[in-house]
């Protein structure tokens, strides 16, 4: 028997109890459920699967996905989804709650005095057990107090042979349960002194810090709690032996409030620091605990005092105060403190959180709001530095996304981080956007360099240095160096869809087809809908001249997402490559007539008209993104795309410009 948190599996009889209902489930699926349970500490192969299973044969690895498919439906939702983790061309892992229960023997059951006595000893408390020691005492009196009468049916050698076995047995239970209770008081004094002095945990190498919970409505602690995490994060991140998820992939994989148990998991995780606000008359309380994601046990855990009145600038002595307290969990000491200032104007310091908080969801709209935020904080303290950094991460957002032009975004970003790092030059942020801005707009690939090893000397563990150095690598034409800096950032935060994406993008640039089809499908797997995984996917099939399937990716991006501008143009790009040029080059004329003047980017219309053929207007585009500074033109070097047009003049121009 198992209990797999609320449910239960029952071995002998194949069947899944969850509350009142029961599933019974057929014998494959079953069978499969009970090796990935047994097989927890380990992802399970399909192949390994299918030989133990199905005799070997790949004929029936649609049947194994079906039987998955049939436990996840067993489970129910969330729970099929969450508690079997597939790895897309690897297996399954079964990742939820898991107790295998012993049940007592029959016999055992039959000859106690009370099977619930016994199992209140077992698992109660001191008083449950003194009571059942009491009832068995009670078993024992009444039996040496029995007539003789009441067993004159009986030969006499068989009745004292019997009352010898039972005051034998009962005087064997009193001495078990004596040292249960023994053991049990001992193991209650250990975990007294251990809740003093937690042990330290098992070479936890990687953790994430979740957003602080706030009281209902408390809008500003809310945002304070977001803020406490992103410093607490930060501080961790400075320890080269520790693995901190960005804030970032935090927020867009599990949201502002989740269990930590299952954050842990989907962030691939060993450890998660969670934390709560509350306010206690005139003070704020933090209450802080680091849970250990393999037992969900809490290693540690602390409360920290402000006044409200000074909480703003109070946020980094709080935070300084928790992840140095974190540290001798993992064997360290001493965390890095930023030697720059920090605000004490608690009005500027709201609007900054604010801002972080609609940044993190990176549309038009919201960075838009943040950066209006980002300056009236500004305005309040001028010498802000960490409201600079977030301010040149946001332009630089709107320039990598096109939501404003590259001449207006980029210039902005460039002169907000200068600003940021000449108040306070730790900031990681603020070099890696510096960085972007250096790469996707000035092509100053000197600069680049500074700024990367900059960033990896205050912080080694931040994997977005090493996924915006890929970026610029493949723009200098160092594409197996860019490979590698993508690799190391998808190692460093494996959950990121971005980093992820860039990942696959540096696969597909490289002509490594294969790799690049398979990480999309990784990340399809963790994200199934995430856009620019199916668009980059659909790019990548039909490289490989897999025609259905790149229109049925891109199809499904669209459906996705409704008002992409992109996505028609990659469609039309396909309709071109597969020969229907006449009624590509309609749809993209279509296109272009509905956005009526808004900004549509011009790399994916040069690509679209080179499948076309109409080489002239394909040149025409991209010396409209050159001059635009278009980010994408740093790819030119590598792009399949522009096969056709690698030996025009005019394009062997635009590289010699963008090469600086």
């Amino acid at each position: 028997m198992f209990a797999l948190g609320s449910a239960h599996l029952d071995v002998e009889k194949q069947v899944l109890t969850m509350g009142a209902r029961t599933v019974v489930l057929q014998r494959k699926p079953y069978l499969v459920l009970l090796y990935l349970i047994e097989n927890r500490h380990r992802m399970v192969d399909r192949r390994e699967l299918l030989q133990r299973f199905w005799d070997g044969k790949e004929v029936y690895d649609q049947s194994l996905s079906k039987a998955v498919g049939s436990i996840r439906k067993a489970l129910g939702e969330p729970e099929g989804s969450e508690w079997i983790e597939t790895r897309w061309g690897l297996g399954y892992r079964y990742i939820g709650p898991c107790t295998k229960l012993s049940p007592l023997p029959a016999e055992a059951i039959q000859s106690s005095p009370s099977s619930s006595t016994l199992s209140d000893a077992l698992n109660g408390s001191s008083s449950s057990k003194m009571g059942a020691i009491e009832s068995a005492a009670q078993v024992h009196s009444l039996e040496e107090a029995t007539p003789a009468s009441a067993n004159s049916r009986k030969p006499a050698a068989w009745t004292n042979a019997s009352l010898t076995a039972r005051i034998v047995f009962v005087s064997l239970l009193l001495g078990i349960l004596l040292v249960i209770l023994t053991f049990t008081e001992l193991d209650t004094r250990r975990s007294n002194a251990a809740a003093k002095h937690p042990a330290a945990p098992h070479s936890i190498q990687s953790i994430a810090v979740l957003p602080f919970t706030a009281g209902q409505g408390q809008d500003a602690d809310q945002y304070l709690g977001l803020e406490l995490a992103d410093a607490v994060a930060s501080r961790l991140g400075t320890v080269p032996e520790l693995g901190v998820r960005s804030s970032t992939t935090v927020r867009s994989i599990v949201g502002l409030k989740s269990d930590p148990a299952l954050a842990a998991k989907k962030l691939q995780v060993q450890a998660v620091v969670s934390g709560e606000i509350q306010r206690v008359a005139d003070k704020v309380v933090v209450s802080v605990q680091l849970l250990d994601s393999s037992t969900d046990a809490a290693l540690w855990s602390g409360t920290f005092n402000a006044d409200s009145s000074s909480i703003f600038s109070m946020e980094d002595s709080i935070s300084q105060q928790v992840a140095s307290a974190l540290l001798p969990q993992f064997g360290m000491n001493s965390v890095k403190r930023s030697p720059g200032p920090d605000t004490s104007h608690p009005e500027a310091y709201e609007k900054y959180m604010r801002a972080r908080f609609f940044a993190t969801t990176r549309t038009r709209t919201s960075i838009a709001k943040a950066i209006s935020l980002l300056n009236e904080a500004i305005r309040v303290d001028p010498n802000y530095a960490r409201a600079y950094a977030a301010l040149a991460d946001c332009y630089q957002l709107q320039g990598f996304y096109e939501f404003a032009p590259p001449a207006e975004a980029y210039p902005n970003a460039k002169t907000a981080a200068l600003k940021a790092l000449s108040l306070d030059n730790s900031l990681v942020e603020a070099h890696v956007s510096l960085l972007s801005a250096l790469s996707d707009y000035d092509w100053d690939w000197s600069g680049v360099d500074r700024e990367f090893n900059a960033a990896i000397a205050i912080d080694p563990n931040y994997a977005v240095a090493y996924q915006y150095y890929g970026y610029a690598l493949l723009g200098m034409g160092r594409g197996e160096q860019a490979l590698a800096a993508m690799r190391k950032a998808a190692q460093l935060d494996p959950v990121s869809p971005s980093i992820q994406t860039s990942l696959a993008w540096a696969y597909y640039l490289l002509r490594q087809d294969e790799a690049a089809v398979d990480q999309c499908h990784h990340i399809l797997d963790l994200y199934p809908d995430f856009v620019p995984a199916h668009q980059l996917l659909g790019i990548v099939y039909g490289h490989m001249n897999q025609n259905q399937r790149s229109l049925a990716e891109l199809n499904q991006a669209g459906t996705l997402e409704g008002d992409s501008v992109i996505t028609p143009i990659l469609v039309d790009y396909e309709f071109a490559r597969i020969g229907k040029r006449d009624e590509a080059a309609r749809r993209l004329n279509e296109v272009l007539a509905k956005t009526q003047g808004a900004s549509v980017p011009d790399y994916y219309l040069a690509a679209a008209w080179t499948a076309i053929g109409d080489k002239q207007k394909a040149v025409a585009a991209l010396e409209r993104a050159v001059q635009r500074h278009s980010n994408w033109v740093i790819y030119l070097h590598y792009d399949p795309r522009f096969d056709e047009l690698r030996s025009e003049p005019k394009f062997q121009a635009l590289l010699h410009q963008v090469d600086g």
